[in-house]
């Protein structure tokens, strides 16, 4: 009677295994079938986001709906919404600018910024690698992750994308201020940092142009796939060719957690 119990339940945890794979497998699926869509969608907006880059444009939309028996969420974040570590850690030291930058954005996420001087030499990798700095403690580290960013150091913040609390910390003006700028962006986009540059509430800041932009080529999709009530995170990577203008995936991780976004 024991062998059998025994044996019973070992072919209970074998079915449940297989079953749990195939779930997993069906969900993969699914997700990778969003992520197609998604990239379709962007190529078709190749030309037109490589010019400005906004977030009233198709890609920045979310999307949902069904497929077969799965249900698909996508969203696209621009990645140069973000602050590119990359760029600051570029030289021997911090570059001075981007580092007032990343101070005042530690400030305002009341964090007490971490001495970056222990990355200087290191290639930037992936922004968990401030994880190795003192100070900065798994807290710390999922505070500041929504709002920074590894990209090729020539990736600059995109002034049509960046959350308030970032144009805050670039150009030196209150959050208020930097709300209203979100607020009053134009339906197409600032078409050139000199016009963002010229507006009145940043008369007199002095606002350096430099690791500004109006258009970027990298953005992160988020897709969630549920399925007999199942769900799972594929977050994938990609970037515009400027050559080609093909769109590409530079990375994938798939996920049972949603990540936390910079405007929640």
């Amino acid at each position: 009677t024991l062998l059998s119990a025994g044996m019973l339940r070992s072919h209970q945890l074998l079915i449940g295994g297989v079953s749990q794979q195939i779930e997993a497998s069906r969900l993969l699926r699914l997700a990778q079938a969003g992520e197609q869509h998604a990239l379709a969608s962007l190529r078709r907006e190749v030309g037109e986001v490589l010019q400005v880059t906004h977030v009233r444009q198709s890609w920045a939309q979310p999307r949902a709906f069904t497929l077969g028996q799965g249900q698909l969420s996508l969203q696209l974040e621009d990645l140069s919404g973000r602050l590119n570590l990359r760029a600051l850690m570029a030289g021997k030291a911090p570059d001075p600018l981007l580092l007032k930058r990343w101070e005042r954005l530690c400030h305002s996420l009341q964090v007490e910024p971490p001495a970056l001087e222990g990355l200087a030499g290191q290639p930037m990798l992936d922004p968990t690698q401030l994880r190795t700095l003192p100070g900065v403690s798994a807290e710390v580290m999922a505070r500041l992750q929504p709002w920074v960013v590894v990209l090729p150091k020539e990736a600059r913040l995109n002034i049509n994308t960046a959350p308030a609390l970032l144009l805050a910390a670039s150009a030196e003006v209150s959050l208020t201020v930097a709300s209203q700028l979100v607020s009053e962006r134009p339906e197409a986009g600032y078409p050139t940092v000199e016009r963002f540059l010229a507006l009145p509430q940043l008369e007199g800041v002095g606002l350096d142009r430099r690791g500004l932009a109006v258009t970027s080529r990298w953005f992160r999709l988020e897709v969630q796939a549920e399925m007999a009530g199942k769900r799972m995170y594929l977050y994938s990577d990609l970037e515009i060719d400027l050559d080609t203008h093909q769109v590409r995936v530079v990375r994938r991780v798939f996920s049972a957690m949603r990540e936390q976004r910079a405007d929640e």
